[in-house]
């Protein structure tokens, strides 16, 4: 922003001097002048136009600043919002609310026809107690997957004598069986729980369909003996050779470390299969739909306890949103009180600004009257006033609305009085309504339960 510059750099930025020897040359000033020359008048010019007018130039700016910066305050917005807080509020939660429902409608229907469904399994097939099944899937996978392992580390050092690649060879050709005695096992627990059907005709097939599956897991496991030992002595035509003495002798193996490998696929057969039977009820079918009437339930629960959760975080919302609103107001208070105060302080400073201008335009008429009789070696005869500006001539800072903001402070003065009674009193009707919302939810729940017969749940 521009200032008064000090008199040594005006005489210089006004050439005074040469000023002064021009009007010398032309027999100015004359003796017993009575009244000022026109380069003392252009001296005042120069002060209103080059000195004052930027001065007024840089404190109009801050004044529009201020008026600006006064101009977004939102302090009755914001106090109406704080004052309105229960409509705002009940607004919000009863759309949430109605949401919810409808969300927790839909979850009790779905969970109803799950219970219904299990029900109606229940009854079809004679059942009166509840399923028993392993809830954790990775547990039940892991442990397969574990003996899998272990029957092909297990069994790849007895292939690896007579393979090709040796120790690779027989992990790859222990891992190929492990993973047949996987499917069997697999299908050995299917026929298995089938056995347990209320239907005789089905209980009869399955049960001959196990016989077939234990007699086929018998006959591979030897055949896996029989493989081992012709691995040893026969490498290029094991398979062959395997396959003719599991027909012609089934149980006739002569190498200990064969039984010791028939004996691991039999454990680890058996292991798998007895895994795959318990991981669900022995009834066939019954888990499937004990555990979709569960998994119905467990959405159902934390449904309700979303409900409650969502509501509650509402209100939390809005409790904060009212301590910032309440924060907001008073430090935009802060703020316009001391845009006005800043605005005073800048129409004093301007009136101030003059009157240096002033000061400053009486120092360069002396100077140019002093330097005149230095020049002409005499005392010019004109001693009356000195040059004066005319104040109403000068710019003036436009300072409309100050005195609407004035009003304006004095009204926002009575809000922050009433400011900490309205704030607590708003704190606790958000309180009190975080209970009515509560038990509307609460209500909510207990109706469609009924309407859905979910009570007791």
């Amino acid at each position: 922003m521009a200032s008064i510059p000090a008199i040594k750099a005006a005489i210089s930025d006004l050439d005074i001097e040469q000023r002064v020897e021009r009007d010398v040359k032309a027999g100015i000033p004359e003796v017993d002048r009575n009244s000022h020359t026109e380069s003392e008048e252009s001296l005042r010019a120069y002060v209103v136009r080059e000195i004052i007018g930027k001065v007024h130039q840089g404190r109009q700016a801050e004044i529009d600043q201020q008026a600006n910066t006064r101009g977004e305050v939102e302090i009755r917005q914001l106090y109406q919002q704080i004052r309105n807080t229960e409509a705002a509020l009940d607004k919000k939660v009863s759309a949430k609310i109605s949401a919810v429902v409808q969300m927790l409608q839909r979850m009790a229907r779905e969970f109803s026809a799950a219970r219904m469904d299990l029900e109606s399994f229940r009854h079809r097939n004679g059942l009166t107690r509840e399923a028993v099944y392993r809830e954790s899937r990775i547990l039940h996978y892991s442990i397969v997957f574990f003996i899998v392992i272990a029957e092909t580390g297990l069994n790849s050092f007895f292939l690896a004598k007579g393979s090709e690649l040796g120790l690779a060879g027989g992990f790859f050709q222990a891992l190929i069986i492990s993973l047949v005695n996987l499917g069997l096992a697999a299908f050995a627990a299917f026929a298995l729980r089938q056995v347990f059907h209320i239907s005789a005709m089905r209980k009869l097939l399955f049960l001959g369909l196990f016989a077939l599956i234990a007699s086929l897991c018998v006959f591979f496991i030897l055949g896996v003996g029989h493989y081992r030992e012709a691995l040893e002595l026969h490498p290029f035509t094991a398979s062959k050779i395997a396959v003719m003495n599991l027909w012609g002798a089934p149980l006739g193996i002569h190498d200990f470390n064969s039984w010791i490998m028939v004996i691991v696929s039999g454990m680890a057969l058996i292991l798998l299969t007895a895994k795959f039977f318990i991981v669900d009820d022995r009834y066939p079918g019954y888990t499937s739909a004990a555990r979709r009437a569960k998994v119905r339930q467990e959405r159902w629960m934390r449904g309700c306890s979303a409900a409650y959760e969502e509501v509650s975080a509402l209100v939390e919302e809005a409790q904060r949103e009212l301590a910032e609103r309440e924060k907001e107001i008073r430090a935009q208070h802060i703020g316009f009180k001391s845009s006005i105060d800043r605005s005073e302080d800048i129409r004093r400073e301007y009136e101030e600004d003059i009157h240096k201008a002033q000061g400053l335009l009486d120092e360069l008429v002396r100077y140019y009257q002093s330097y005149s009789a230095r020049m002409m070696n005499r005392r010019a005869a004109y001693f009356g006033e000195l040059l004066r500006f005319e104040l109403d001539k000068l710019p003036k800072l436009n300072t409309a609305g100050l005195e609407q903001h004035r009003q304006d402070l004095a009204y926002f003065d009575r809000v922050i009085e009433e400011l900490d009674g309205e704030f607590a009193d708003s704190m606790d009707l958000i309180s009190r309504k975080c209970g009515e919302y509560q038990r509307e939810i609460s209500s909510a729940i207990q109706r469609i339960e009924r309407e859905n017969g979910l009570n007791g749940l």
